[in-house]
């Protein structure tokens, strides 16, 4: 009598069955490959907040030891002179627009090809995903590099200190670079505010 030969191929349950283990897989791994990611975007992110804390200290050794700011006197915020400082500060010491970008940040636009202005909602912007503690002091009152005794921060993930909301660029915290020139992550306990990471307000001699 002849025997009957299986036909070849996989039978329906095995077939589930193999689905089954490879779903099982992706839920075991994809969270890690995703923490992965995240890692190598904040240390990118870290990169580029070192390189623009070296670009502060060029610059301050450049102007008499003064940080990029354009505000009129008396005046401790100032629109067009925050466009103006950041714009100067990219064409003359910078020179690399990318350095300005968190690759965790989730704005549309993506890393600016050129910076054209410092408002945080256009693109090829300054302060896109950082900002700077540079840019809020009247003149009369600095910024001076060397009051901030390597201590104050130069420069931050926007709204590391907040716990939610589409303007951070990571959960639980932000980088931020300091005046001895060390960047560091920060977790949200360790900021004053929701965009202002500690001791910003020790060195802060705002009115």
């Amino acid at each position: 009598m002849q025997n009957k030969k299986r036909p070849k191929g996989f039978s329906l349950v095995e077939l589930l069955v193999v689905i089954g283990i490879i779903a099982i897989l992706i839920s075991i791994l994809l969270p890690t490959m995703n923490r992965a990611r995240e890692q190598a975007r904040l240390a990118s992110c870290l990169s580029n907040l070192r390189s623009l804390g070296q670009g502060m200290f060029l610059y301050a050794h450049d102007n008499h030891d003064r940080l990029p700011n354009d505000n009129p006197p008396l005046v401790w915020y100032s629109y067009a002179g925050s466009n103006n400082a950041m714009i100067s500060f990219n064409k003359n010491t910078m020179k690399s627009p990318g350095v300005f970008f968190c690759p965790s940040d989730a704005q549309a636009w993506g890393p600016p090809k050129d910076i054209v202005t410092a408002d945080q909602q256009l693109p090829n912007s300054a302060r896109g995903s950082f900002e700077f503690f540079n840019l809020w002091f009247a003149p009369e009152s600095g910024p001076i590099l060397s009051k901030f005794k390597g201590r104050a921060p130069l420069a931050w993930d926007v709204d590391g200190g907040a716990t939610n909301g589409v303007a951070r660029n990571h959960r639980g915290g932000g980088n931020v670079v300091f005046a001895d020139g060390h960047a560091a992550w920060k977790p949200i306990r360790e900021w004053q505010f929701v965009s202002w990471p500690y001791p910003a307000a020790e060195f802060y001699p705002g009115p």
